[in-house]
């Protein structure tokens, strides 16, 4: 294709500005590195530093662990570009650093897939009077942007005050997580690869807050406390005038969100030096809390629920000459408010080859019948379905039991079949799971995993073991009523292990689908199993040898790791005849074996080579509840699946054959 002479001086400026930044940007960094070698003559020191990863993954049977699943398959090349600046103030004029930034920027993208860079959020579009479904859009270009940015400064020097113990405030976007990151982690943001490959630096942005960190007795005793704002809905006229509560009972006049719905954080902590000495080793504890107001949860709809979640919880570190352990422990305390709803909303549905607008839950004839039309502006003309239906919303009143009146006859009144046809007289129901009553769920869960590790060489051969217990539960969702969930909730959570490492189970971003029980009763949110892939209803022990040989010229690592999982909650089985659940029989608790390689190598001092493979063997857990499906699609799949009848080698969805990945990559810093 022939260019023209104004894309031709644009690629040419483009050209010519690349050389001047690279240039300059080589220039400053000598000047840098200089500054920073040299006695502090200004009071402003910087530095920058960065990495480039490309790497490749590889994994089959990931997600499903079922040969039958040829989709169950992934391979892709991608890279990982993190960029950072940071700055130092005040080493001249006070003698010590008052304040320090923090740049970090990243660009990463898998090869070949544009959409995998970015989405925007969830949003919704309405035609006529249907709401869409929530959709999003991916950003198909190579943008940079911001990991985390913070500055930090010296609250004494700040505010004139003197003190014998060091304070600090922290304000930006920034890392920080409690214990080993079970309770609270650090991913905020996890980009949108495809999961269950290990990676560490999967968190793509960090959340913004506030930490007001210092000493109570130096080297003896800090603190930490943070605050962080997860999702603000305040921020805009926009948002708190979103018709987002029409559907709560008692709200059908007054729809709006409102002012204050802010899903916010409070934590934290105390870092406590028992000793640290040469012949003792080092001791250390960290109790920590953490409090998350989340006022506009999801159970069906948005904003139908509220959290109230705190957690306590302790974490200890002991490393010696010989020999280091570890544990991390919590309990979940709080409480889930879900609110009573009336289901019917305004769809779309195709009638006789015409697109029509309905009434989600009244129907005509019967509580199974037909959806009832919606025909705009008849809600204020007597003797129409739609005033009927209209004026039963706006007599209910909040705390009435609701769902008495599902299934029950509304009245007669005028409606048709489509559009276009005369309407007639018809006796419209609701339907039998209209209305849904407000409930309480009270958070119980718990947690406690623990690892020791010793030196078996010098310090080139380590020997270590773990072990771990997070309690689980069904979704109490199930059914409308008080309960008590005691299954552990961890919030931005990606523990993959410390001592003894997990590449599948536990590492990445969790992909590997645990399925809990199928619901049975009309009220259930989803007809189908919720799903589980990370640090909860989970047993699990493990062993790992770590060999660095310190004599070689180049550096080595040899890391495998051997774990053993199981339910901490046993589920049922799958009955293939009936596709549900067996309700006499139990599904076997281990769910299998991981057994995973890390290696490393550096082939420069700045530049190492990685691999990164993984096995799961599947154990009896999974053979009880083979081919349970998750989804329509997975239920339609059970169906068809041999039209010659049973064959018991060919069941889709979840199955019990081995699963791996293997990650292979190089990583450079500078």
């Amino acid at each position: 294709m022939k260019k023209t002479p104004g894309a031709m001086r644009v690629s040419f400026l483009s050209l010519m500005s690349g050389c001047f930044l690279v240039a300059s940007v080589a220039h400053a960094g000598d000047a840098i590195k200089e500054a920073l070698l040299a006695p502090p003559t200004s009071d402003l020191l910087w530095n920058y530093s960065g990495s480039f990863k490309p790497e490749m993954f590889y994994g089959k049977n990931i997600s499903l662990l079922n040969n039958c699943n040829p989709e169950d398959r992934i391979w892709y090349m991608k890279h990982t570009l993190d960029l950072t600046l940071a700055l130092a103030y005040g080493m001249k004029s006070y003698g010590s650093t008052v304040a320090d930034l923090k740049i970090s920027w990243r660009n990463k993208a898998i090869w070949g897939s544009p959409y995998s860079i970015a989405w925007t959020t969830l949003d919704t579009t309405k035609v006529l009077d249907f709401v869409m479904p929530p959709h999003n859009h991916a950003i198909p270009r190579l943008f940079n942007w911001m990991r985390e940015v913070w500055l930090r400064f010296d609250l004494p020097q700040a505010l004139g005050l003197s003190s014998s113990t060091q304070h600090t405030l922290m304000a930006g976007i920034f890392p920080f997580q409690l214990g080993r990151g079970i309770a609270l982690g650090d991913a905020y943001a996890v980009g949108p690869d495809p999961l269950g490959f290990y990676t560490d630096a999967i968190v793509d942005q960090y959340a913004p807050g506030l930490k007001f960190s210092g000493d109570i007795i130096t080297k003896k005793l800090a603190y930490d406390l943070y605050l962080a704002v997860l999702n603000n809905r305040s921020d805009d006229l926009r948002w708190t005038g979103e018709r987002t509560r029409a559907q709560e009972i008692g709200k059908i006049d007054r729809p709006e969100r409102g002012f204050g719905v802010v899903n916010y954080l409070v934590a934290g902590r105390l870092n406590w030096q028992v000793f640290d000495t040469k012949k003792l080793g080092k001791l250390s504890f960290e109790p920590y809390w953490l409090f998350n107001s989340d006022p506009e949860q999801r159970v069906i709809i948005l904003g139908d629920a509220t959290s109230k979640l705190a957690t306590l919880g302790i974490a200890g570190e002991y490393a010696g000459s010989v020999m280091e352990f570890g544990f991390d422990s919590a309990v979940n305390l709080g409480y889930q408010r879900v609110k009573a709803i009336d289901r019917n909303m305004v769809q779309a549905q195709n009638r006789q080859g015409c697109f029509v607008l309905v009434n989600s839950h009244v129907n005509v004839g019967d509580p199974k019948g037909p959806k009832a039309l919606f025909v705009a502006g008849d809600d204020g003309k007597p003797g129409t379905a739609q005033y009927l239906i209209t004026q039963q919303r706006l007599s209910e009143r909040v705390g009435e039991n609701m769902e008495m009146e599902n299934g029950k006859c509304i009245g007669t009144a005028k409606t048709a079949v489509c559009c276009c046809d005369k309407p007639t007289e018809a006796t419209l129901f609701n339907a039998s799971n209209r209305f849904r009553d407000g409930y309480n769920n009270r958070y119980e869960g718990w947690m406690f995993v623990a690892d020791l590790a010793v030196w078996l060489y010098k310090k080139d051969l380590k020997l270590a073991a773990t072990a771990g217990i997070a309690s689980g539960d069904d979704d109490p969702n199930f059914e409308t009523k008080d309960g008590n969930y005691k299954g552990f909730i961890g919030l931005q959570e990606i523990y993959s292990g410390k001592r003894v490492r997990s590449a599948f189970v536990l590492g990445g971003a969790g992909k590997m689908k645990r399925p809990l029980a199928i619901p049975l009763g009309n009220q259930a949110p989803r007809q189908f199993a919720i799903n589980v892939s990370r640090f909860t209803d989970l047993v699990f022990g493990g062993v790992g040898l770590n060999w660095k040989p310190t004599d070689w010229e180049k550096t080595f690592a040899f890391n495998p790791n051997v774990l053993v999982y199981w339910e901490e909650r046993p589920t049922k089985c799958f009955n293939l005849a009936t596709k549900k659940d067996d309700p006499l029989a139990l599904a076997n608790t281990y769910l299998g074996v991981e057994a995973n390689l890390f290696v490393d190598y550096f082939m420069l001092r700045d530049l190492r080579f990685y691999f990164v493979t993984s096995f799961f063997f599947p154990g009896r857990h999974f053979s009880d509840i083979r081919g349970k499906p998750i989804d329509d699609i997975q239920l339609r799949r059970l169906d068809r699946r041999d039209r010659s009848g049973f064959d018991q080698s060919r069941i889709p969805n979840i199955g019990d054959n081995i699963a791996y990945t293997f990650n292979v990559g190089v990583e450079f810093k500078f």
